[in-house]
């Protein structure tokens, strides 16, 4: 067990389709299906169609259970019948997105090259680009991963935390020493972190800023269930070792429930901030953005202002994109399964705010947090 706990610590850091870096999508390759009649007859639509069923149910934490793999492999003659009229890539990406079905999300993914070059092109809601002193609302998304401003008068501190990745000009965890310091010295009382426009990135981001809310000895994690695949041995041969020994101890069928994060004997707990905490959350709220709400919940911190989000707390994810060789598609798909802190409440759906805000207003909402969670000097 030890042996598998070791190498299971090579497999962090999957990128996700939203990378858009074609060459991280290794092609999918399945001696045992392109061998088969089903394959050498298929047309092209169809060879991908057999290799992306097979690699879903492999791979997806979902289809851990037989049973579960039966049901998906049941829609396989629809698929294959409707691939004998396709035409073009962009029809086909549709046809296995409709088989996915609940499983399609920002985690299990399918793109073409197409559709990821006109990705690429600015929307307008992320042309609204808001500067510390400009005129628009404090609210209105900014063009930095993360910044904050104070409102010394209110008493509030107000973080805009955009995206879960760092900023080269400005490490993070150099950032939230200096804004902790500044609220600290001006003695602020409310912090109000914005993750509305946030849909993930690098959790190690919102580690760092949930230590500064909540001290690490009493916290309460995600418990993670891994499912080892031959996908994920492709990125590190060494998994296949791993997969071997754990199925040959019984565990066929089974995933791999992680170990729990031990505190390092050297780790310092950060100061903690003591007053209030103040979430805004969104629909675009998502991944590493949502597990930091998540943490919140379920650990009592703060409380989550906003919309519902389309981010289930307990969810699938740590993904591993790839591509097929027979078309232009390329997609993502989850490895992990994760539990949420209050296991009581795995089931629930969407999150949920604690106060509803409609968003659109951003004026309106800056004044509801200042007139609700400020307070005068």
């Amino acid at each position: 067990m030890k042996k598998i706990v070791v190498l299971i610590l090579l497999i962090a850091g999957w990128q996700t389709i939203q990378a858009q870096n074609v060459s991280l999508f290794k092609i999918l390759k399945d001696s045992a299906y392109q061998t088969t009649a089903d394959y050498q007859a298929g047309n092209k639509y169809q060879k991908d169609a057999i290799l992306f069923m097979d690699m879903v149910a492999d791979t997806h934490p979902y289809y851990i259970k037989a049973e579960r793999r039966a049901e998906w492999f049941a829609k396989k003659p629809a698929l294959m019948d409707k691939c004998k009229t396709i035409q073009t890539d962009e029809d086909f990406a549709d046809a296995i997105i409709e088989v996915l079905g609940p499983l399609y999300d920002r985690h299990t993914n399918i793109t073409t090259m197409k559709r990821m070059q006109e990705s690429k092109k600015p929307r307008p809601a992320d042309q609204q680009v808001a500067e510390t002193g400009a005129t628009v609302n404090i609210m209105t998304r900014r063009v930095k991963n993360y910044d904050y401003q104070l409102f010394p008068e209110q008493s509030i501190c107000y973080l805009q935390f955009n995206q879960c990745a760092e900023a080269k000009d400005n490490p993070f965890s150099t950032f939230l020493n200096d804004m902790f310091a500044k609220i600290d010295e001006g003695g602020i009382k409310t912090l109000v972190v914005d993750v509305q426009y946030n849909n993930g990135g690098g959790s190690r981001l919102c580690d760092e800023l949930f230590l500064h809310l909540y001290p690490l000895n009493k916290m309460k994690f995600f418990t993670t269930y891994l499912r080892f695949s031959d996908l994920m041995a492709m990125y590190n041969p060494k998994i296949a070792e791993v997969m071997k020994n754990w199925e040959n101890d019984g565990h066929k069928d089974e995933l791999y429930q992680m170990p729990v994060p031990k505190i390092p004997a050297d780790f310092q707990q950060p100061k903690l901030f003591d007053g209030q905490v103040i979430f805004v959350m969104g629909e675009r709220t998502y991944s590493s953005a949502g597990m930091l709400l998540t943490y919140a919940r379920d650990n009592h911190v703060g409380t989550i202002i906003g919309t519902t989000a389309t981010f289930s707390p307990s969810h699938y994810g740590e993904v591993i994109p790839y591509r097929l060789p027979n078309t232009d598609v390329l997609g993502s798909i989850s490895t992990k399964y994760f539990v949420r802190p209050d296991e009581s409440q795995k089931d629930d759906g969407f999150m949920q705010p604690d106060v509803e805000v409609n968003l659109d207003d951003k004026e309106a909402v800056w004044q509801f947090i200042v007139k609700k969670y400020g307070k005068m000097k």
